[in-house]
């Protein structure tokens, strides 16, 4: 009969791994979420224009990004930029790739969030003498962001499951840390169960965050 045993989380060497792995997920999912949403707001301010040549690369830049499978775009990366001379590391080629796809998700959802907004607010602004500057940045992102808010989290939430796929370029994050331990030591039952809780523990801890942030900011048009 199978019995389960973790004896082997009690070597050093698989600890740091692990430890490796965790960092290197976090170091991914936090720029890949700041990058992505930059990213994301800009394409989403493109679609808004009036400029029918930056509506037009916006939704290209979306349709492109949501109709290629994303470790197609990963392997893009990793394998062409050598060839252009640019030699960087894979964590770096994870989170230019990543943060890449993740916009496309963030532009749908900021640019709903956008359309969102009633045109009366817009006269109000200008009836203060606002700008269309001022009126972007102080009132349209703010109700907008809010609107999209429970959206953007789910994109999250997605952003950090993804980075498991990361270890196909050699990134040593969460997925490939548990393939190298699993390599050496063969207990695949084990290994991907505590990889599952992992995964599901961020996961669940960032949803409560969520709803409660969510509470304070909530915003009805």
């Amino acid at each position: 009969m199978y019995r389960l045993s973790f004896r082997f989380l009690e070597n050093p060497q698989y600890q740091e791994l692990l430890k490796e792995g965790v960092i290197n997920t976090l170091i991914i999912t936090f720029f890949c979420l700041i990058f992505g949403f930059l990213i994301g707001l800009i394409v989403a301010m493109m679609r808004r224009s009036k400029m029918k040549v930056l509506r037009g690369f916006g939704a290209f830049w979306v349709d492109f990004l949501r109709n290629t499978p994303f470790l197609v775009q990963l392997f893009f990366f990793y394998h062409s930029l050598p060839r252009l001379g640019i030699e960087l590391d894979p964590v770096i080629v994870s989170i230019i790739a990543l943060s890449i796809n993740t916009s496309a998700g963030n532009c749908e959802v900021i640019r709903a969030g956008l359309m969102a907004v009633k045109k009366s607010y817009y006269e109000c602004a200008a009836a203060l003498g606002l700008s269309t500057f001022q009126t972007v940045r102080h009132v349209v992102l703010p109700i907008s962001l809010r609107v999209a808010f429970k959206p953007l989290v789910s994109n999250f939430v997605n952003l950090i499951l993804t980075t498991s796929t990361c270890f196909s370029i050699t990134v040593v994050e969460l997925m490939g840390a548990s393939k190298i331990i699993n390599g050496r030591v063969d207990r695949p039952f084990e290994i991907y169960l505590l990889l599952l809780v992992a995964y599901c523990c961020i996961t669940f801890l960032i949803s409560m965050i969520s709803k409660a942030v969510d509470r304070k900011i909530a915003i009805t048009l």
